[in-house]
């Protein structure tokens, strides 16, 4: 589902994004995301209201992800196309390099940052962007996507994904598949890391903070402190919709969620097995590097079935029974007294987060010139300042 369908954007804002596209050799899938796009309110009393999102707008940096069959031809061909959107050294490299420094250094995306925001006449004048200035744009590829969204590889696109965006042009059935897939995961992990009693607002908050806990930014103190908050205020009917189906499949099917008091109050089967199977909604390498944080060395041990990768010593099973039966272990050796299982399902994320987040910082440091990169960090620092001056 798209911001637009959501009912959370108007057309004519999703024309002037789309424009963007037509500066840049042909993708696959494309969105916008961010509060650039979808801008959430600065204070609590302010509200979803249009008027408060895009006062919240102002002088944004606008965010896209273009996901392409292959990169490195993408990336020769926008250098031709765009040589000032990428810096001096790159340029002299080549797009193979791009692609290769994404890739092995990153996590699969290559941003192009502090792009001058085209101003274009638009014959609709009800509504538009607010003032901005910049727009950045990742690249990367549609099976890199696809994996990240499906595996939760990094939780870099996935993360962004869990959120609501907004689609420019038609849409990748294969990113659309693997999204489906990434929306049931992103439910069943914020379900098991809320209480069995909890408030709608509660599971937004928990929804959006699954790509944000770990987050080497928000160490730096390079990020907005009160962003899972204001994306959850702000995107709270969109978040609803989106997440609609999964809540049918994974939350009443698998967790025997209800609802209660007005939709307000949620509560979900706090028993063995519908805790089991909700572990076992989660992609395999998650699940798989949540053993090797909860479960004692002793325990451990190479699982049957068809191995597709390795973790931590513990294979991976290709089989669906085999996750179903990491994920009873997982929950019965917590209510044998052992650790938290979603304490170690919690520590996995983080790690997962921290891991990619660093890796692409330090891939924006080596492909960034200097200069551009001491401004988009000072923009970075300054809305953080702002945001903890509030």
């Amino acid at each position: 589902l798209s911001a637009r369908s959501l009912g959370m954007i108007d057309p004519s804002i999703e024309t002037e994004l789309r424009a963007v596209l037509e500066d840049v050799p042909p993708v696959n899938h494309a969105f916008g995301y961010g509060s650039g796009v979808l801008p959430q309110p600065l204070r609590d009393d302010e509200g979803p209201s249009a008027s408060a999102r895009h006062h919240a707008a102002t002088g944004s940096v606008v965010d896209f992800v273009f996901a392409v069959d292959d990169p490195r031809a993408w990336h020769r061909r926008n250098m031709a196309m765009n040589p000032s959107h990428y810096a001096p050294h790159l340029r002299a490299l080549g797009g193979g390099t791009v692609a290769a420094l994404a890739d092995r250094v990153g996590a699969g995306v290559h941003y192009n940052t502090l792009i001058p925001w085209r101003t274009k006449t638009s014959s609709c004048n009800t509504a538009r962007l607010v003032s901005p200035t910049t727009f950045k744009y990742g690249v990367v590829s549609v099976n890199a996507m696809c994996d990240d969204l499906v595996n939760w590889r990094h939780m870099f696109v996935a993360g962004r994904m869990q959120k609501p965006v907004v689609a420019l042009g038609r849409p990748d059935p294969r990113v659309t598949a693997a999204q489906s897939i990434n929306a049931r995961s992103a439910l069943a992990a914020a379900l098991l890391l809320l209480p069995e009693e909890f408030s709608r607002e509660d599971l937004l908050a928990s929804l959006c903070g699954l790509s944000y806990a770990g987050d080497v930014r928000v160490a730096l103190g390079a990020e907005d402190v009160d962003k899972v908050r204001r994306i959850a205020t702000g995107s709270e009917r969109g978040l609803m919709e989106m997440y609609r189906d999964a809540v049918k499949v994974v939350g009443s099917d698998l967790a025997g969620l209800t609802m209660g008091r007005g939709g307000e109050v949620w509560t979900r089967d706090g028993s063995p097995a519908a805790r089991s199977a909700l572990f076992a909604t989660l992609p395999r390498e998650t699940l798989h590097r949540t053993m090797v944080i909860h479960l004692p060395p002793d325990l451990l041990r190479v699982e049957r079935g068809t191995p597709v990768g390795e973790v931590g010593g513990v294979r991976l099973p290709d089989t669906d029974d085999m996750r179903e039966e990491s994920a009873r272990m997982l929950v019965k050796f917590e209510d044998a007294g052992g650790r938290s299982a979603v304490e170690s399902l919690r520590e996995c994320l983080r790690g997962t987060v921290r891991k990619s987040s660093l890796r692409q910082l330090l891939a924006g440091l080596l492909a960034t010139s200097p200069s551009k990169s001491a401004r988009y960090a000072a923009s970075k620092l300054f809305k953080s300042a702002a945001s903890r001056a509030r």
